[in-house]
């Protein structure tokens, strides 16, 4: 066994005589110049400061590194120079400084070089103390080598005097003490003993003080030895000041067997174990994930196993012994692979707010991202497709699983990408913003039935304009945008118990097979996915989910069955995501001292299934308003339908069965024909539209005289119009832009008709 104090290499770097002579050196020359310099006629000071720049180059060359080992080994004294580097560089640069002053400005400046401090702040004083604490640095530096020296060791009995040759060993335990160990080492304090020593490799142990942690690494080795730091393990040692170190000197051979990690070695003992939750299983592949702070690796089927069967979440929470949140199985399309991320904190847990409105626009193929999945990458629904059309979404969740958000993170992607909103809102107060953001929203049970019936028509109105034009794919432009139908908390139009049931059903039913090839996607919002609250039609549940996308958040475990996901998300269970983040662990005993950790709701957190679906969960942006985020002006229109402003009339009229009903007419069971009655009902042509009605509120409180501009507010007009104040706000922004009417400048939300000069 051999240490830095029993290797004859590791002692003091040369005779103790000669170094301290050398440190002697160091330490007067700054002092000697200083004192001898003055009194030398010019000619000679130019001398004596030429021969001093030859040592200060190889001063600094040292310094810097810039003499390789191979040198310093062949140069006489080099093994000083190595120890030495710091002081020797500091004693060149105090010796250049009084050569220096001493040759330029004479005895006047030497005297301000060391009586200097005495005139502190002056730039001289400051020159001076900066000069006196560099002479002062190295002799404090050098203490211990000026010091008393210690005996050498007694040559072994029959060794000859004189320098022993250095073995490999010595080379070793050299290189650590002057670079690491040693006073001026990366790690001073931290002594290496060799245990074993070959061409292949060296091995022992790194000691630090008592009470003190070995903070060695292997990049530190690495720079040492010059070899890869991936040649070099160190692992704990026998007790907490030490750690045991491998060096290999040869690239490592490929081993016999594989060798396995923590994690690794952890899945084969508790998860791939016979008997356990996925036996015939591996870990391949592991690193660290930046994203979780924890470690992601494939988990790939043994080569007598078919394919990865994967059980929950909590089953292999368990096995891992961390928490449901703290680990993520993902399925890929190849059934033998999976991907694992075991997290030491979940980057779910705190939320991501949504940058900006403009991180919704869609790609040219129509895909927004709505949030961000545990390993980071986007979580993306696709709004349209250029060759199938729009596409249906379905957003499922109970009450506090963020619904709500995600509908207005939708009903926002929509308007910035130009599409028109029909809101149907049954509960009336589910999401203002979404309301403020669409062309048509209808609050409350009658509302809600009348948005879905202008909807309705407007379908009607395409499927005859397509047939007339004979359109096979939809071509959006600003006049005729995409139209998406949100119907909020569903089953209170679709549900067993709504007056509306079998109305909503056959309208929604509608829009779902037939909607998409003409622009016109559904939204369907809810709380769980059983036909009895989806007007009890299979089609209605199966074209809108297959026609598009699910958002799956916090739910029944029975959901995940009610429609065939994708292979990739078996193992998947909504209602294991826990309604808050938990920290800490459970106490036996309450203790009263301790403050209490409030939990956080894990609203928005679920999983996406889609044409872009990725089996792992994901939270969606944080949006806690809408406000702000977009412009009333630019909320698009189906100006395509020639009723719209007829819109409020015709949200009146029941369609489908209920029209059947209140007109007594047969042979109901296509749209056509139904919205053929529902025109003959309503007197559309007599009806005065909407600007009209606005108009003529305007022309009432006109001045007479002509002089000076009367201004209504929007509340005051959809008053004494009687149209709802959502439409009498569009309909009044259209009319600004082409100068029908004109803003009050200094009250917001007032109109007048401009004077009859200004009109001219």
């Amino acid at each position: 066994m051999t240490t830095p104090e029993t290797a004859p290499a590791a002692a003091p770097v040369a005779k103790a005589s000669r170094e301290k002579a050398f440190a002697a050196c160091e330490v007067a020359a700054p002092l000697v110049t200083a004192a001898v310099m003055p009194f030398l006629d010019p000619q000679a000071a130019t001398t004596v400061s030429t021969f001093l720049a030859a040592p200060a180059l190889v001063a600094g060359a040292n310094f810097a590194g810039l003499l390789s080992d191979r040198v310093l080994d062949d140069v006489p004294g080099g093994d000083i120079l190595r120890a030495h580097r710091r002081p020797f560089f500091l004693s060149t640069v105090a010796t250049a400084t009084a050569a220096a002053t001493a040759t330029l400005q004479g005895l006047p400046g030497i005297d301000a070089l060391l009586a200097g401090w005495m005139t502190v702040p002056s730039l001289a004083g400051l020159v001076s103390v900066a000069w006196w604490g560099t002479t002062g640095f190295v002799a404090f530096a050098l203490r211990r080598v000026l010091g008393t020296s210690r005996p050498a060791p007694a040559a072994p009995a029959g060794q000859a005097d004189g320098p022993a040759p250095e073995t490999p060993v010595d080379k070793v335990l050299l290189r650590w003490h002057a670079f690491i160990s040693g006073e001026f080492g990366a790690c001073p304090g931290q002594h290496l003993t060799l245990h074993a020593h070959g061409p292949a490799a060296w091995e022992g142990v790194i000691e630090a003080e008592p009470g003190r942690q070995v903070t060695v690494s292997a990049s530190t080795v690495s720079g040492v030895y010059r070899i890869p730091a991936a040649w070099i393990t160190i692992t704990p040692g026998p007790h907490d000041s030490a750690k045991r170190i491998l060096v290999r000197l040869v690239a490592p051979a490929e081993q016999d067997g594989p060798q396995y990690g923590e994690l690794e070695a952890q899945w084969l003992r508790r998860v791939a174990r016979k008997g356990g939750c996925m036996p015939g299983t591996h870990l391949e592949g592991a690193v660290n994930d930046p994203a979780t702070g924890g470690v992601a690796a494939w988990i790939v089927a043994d080569e007598d196993t078919d394919a990865i069967a994967v059980p929950d979440l909590y089953t292999i929470a368990g096995a891992l012994r961390t928490t449901p949140l703290l680990v993520s199985v993902e399925r890929t399309d190849d059934p033998r692979r999976a991907i694992l991320r075991k997290m030491d904190r979940s980057p779910l847990e705190d939320g991501r707010p949504l940058p900006d409105a403009e991180t919704l626009r869609a790609n040219r193929n129509g895909f927004v991202q709505i949030g961000t999945g545990v390993s980071g990458k986007p979580s993306r629904i696709q709004l349209y497709d250029a060759e199938l059309g729009a596409r249906h979404v379905v957003v499922v969740g109970v009450t506090g699983s963020g619904k709500g958000g995600v509908l207005q993170i939708l009903g926002l992607s929509y308007h910035v990408n130009g599409v028109a909103i029909i809101y149907a809102d049954p509960k009336g107060s589910s999401n203002p913003d979404v309301e403020d953001m669409a062309a048509y929203a209808g609050c409350g049970p009658d509302g809600a039935m009348g948005a879905l019936r202008v909807a309705y028509a407007i379908f009607c109105h395409r499927v005859a304009e397509s047939r007339e034009m004979r359109a096979k794919n939809f071509e959006p432009t600003p006049e005729r945008p995409y139209v998406v139908t949100i119907l909020d908390e569903m089953a209170q139009l679709l549900g067993d118990k709504s007056p509306y049931q079998a109305e909503a059903a056959w309208i929604i039913a509608v829009l779902a097979s037939q909607g998409r090839s003409l622009g016109m996607p559904v939204v369907l919002c809810g709380q769980i996915l059983n036909l009895d609250q989806m007007g009890s039609n299979t089609s209605i549940r199966d074209n809108v989910f297959y026609g598009g996308a699910l958002v799956l958040l916090r739910s029944d475990s029975a959901q995940k069955s009610r429609v065939d996901l994708p292979p990739t998300f078996n193992g998947i269970d909504p209602s294991q995501i826990p309604a808050y983040w938990k920290t800490g662990t459970d106490s036996l005993i309450y203790d009263p001292t301790v403050p209490e950790n409030d939990p956080r709701r894990t609203f928005g957190v679920g999983y996406v299934a889609g044409p872009d679906d990725r089996a792992e969960m994901m939270r969606a942006w944080h949006l806690p308003t809408a406000a702000g985020l977009f412009n009333p002006a630019d909320i698009a229109t189906p100006r395509d339908f020639p009723a719209w402003d007829n819109r409020d009339a015709i949200a009146a009229a029941p369609v489908g069965p209920a029209a059947e009903e209140a007109t007594g007419a047969k042979g109901g069971d296509g749209f056509r024909e139904t919205w053929t009655i529902s025109e003959t009902a309503i007197p559309l042509t007599k009806e005065p539209t909407a600007q009209e009605k606005i108009l003529g509120a305007l022309d009432e409180c006109r001045e007479p005289l002509g002089l000076e501009v009367m201004y209504l507010h929007l509340d005051q007009i959809a008053g004494m119009t009687g149209v709802t104040r959502k439409t009498v706000e569009n309909t009044l922004s259209r009319m600004a832009k082409d100068g029908t009417v004109v803003r009050n400048p200094d009250a917001p939300g007032e109109y007048g008709l401009p004077l009859p000069d200004a009109a001219a």
